[in-house]
């Protein structure tokens, strides 16, 4: 287990109902920070991804350090200022049983990865 890993499960132990929703908060948080890492890998400043882009400084901004809800458009802007190729792969949060079946759909976000950039 990684220090982050241990510090989150001792945070859980405190205050359960804190950390109750933390991964779905930090997997929606992957996004914006995934597109942080695929500008910074392309070399580029935050203003000249601006500039690229046409998009405010300060909305690319918030969208790096909160991105929720980034919409695929955003994300195509961002692969064609960096002229480099951006995959992600997402995978479905496990459901849980529930007396036999499949419990309804999580309404958590999916698990999100950069698989090259």
């Amino acid at each position: 287990m990684t220090d982050i890993e241990k510090f989150i499960a001792a945070r859980k132990v405190k205050n359960p109902k804190a950390w109750a929703d933390f991964h779905t908060k930090y997997r929606r948080y992957a996004i914006g920070m995934l597109l942080a890492r695929h500008r910074e890998r392309a070399g580029l400043s935050l203003l000249q991804m601006a500039r690229l882009t046409k998009m405010n400084k300060a909305a690319l901004s918030r969208l790096e350090i909160h991105g929720v809800d980034v919409r695929l458009s955003t994300i195509t802007r961002y692969v064609q200022a960096t002229g480099r190729p951006f995959e992600l792969k997402f995978a479905p949060i496990p459901q849980r049983r529930g007396q036999g079946r499949l419990a309804p759909l999580s309404r958590g976000a999916p698990s999100v990865e950069l698989v090259s950039a």
